[in-house]
């Protein structure tokens, strides 16, 4: 018995251990940039900062009545279309506010001229105007279909489709590069 207790609390703490664990960055000598658990000895590694928000949401259980918790979980509780687009623009949200961010951290580290950055800014801009919860609840079909992606926090670029887009893009772009001699 006791033997089991123990085991349950070396599996509890190597499980906790894991999720506090600290992601690395770094870049190498040809500026390839890599992330990883370990940060190499010979490089300079910098801490990355895990943002929240995209570990996903989740709603806690009453710890109060684990019975009452476990029997509401076999069966999903259907939420509203106001509750989905609330979630949608929460998401929507911080998805832009890292995009903005991304763009800023590539025009700051030469990445993207300023031509580029302006119109990064432009189209999240476009994007802010569009989405809202107003037009998210008086949607349909295939608008809808976007708001639920959104609600899911899949994020703007994938609910688009302009991920699958520029995915497509760059393997023709490719399997043109291949095909020369």
């Amino acid at each position: 018995m006791l033997t089991r207790q123990i085991l349950a609390m070396l599996l509890l703490c190597s499980l906790s251990a894991q999720a506090l664990s600290q992601v690395y960055t770094w870049v190498d000598e040809n500026g390839q940039k890599h992330f990883g658990s370990q940060p190499p000895a010979a490089q300079q590694a910098e801490a990355v900062t895990i943002k929240p928000a995209y570990a996903g949401e989740t709603r806690a259980a009453s710890p109060a009545a684990p019975a009452q918790a476990a029997s509401t979980e076999a069966v999903p509780a259907k939420t509203s279309k106001r509750e989905m687009c609330q979630s949608a623009m929460r998401w929507t949200a911080v998805d832009l506010k890292n995009l903005h961010e991304i763009a800023e951290e590539r025009k700051s580290g030469g990445r993207i001229t300023a031509a580029e950055y302006a119109q990064a800014q432009e189209n999240l801009a476009g994007v802010e105007q569009r989405i809202s919860l107003q037009d998210c609840v008086t949607s349909s079909g295939e608008d809808q279909q976007r708001y639920e992606c959104l609600s899911k926090g899949a994020g703007v670029l994938v609910c688009s489709g302009l991920m699958a887009a520029a995915m497509e893009e760059a393997e023709h772009g490719a399997k043109k590069r291949a095909a020369k001699p």
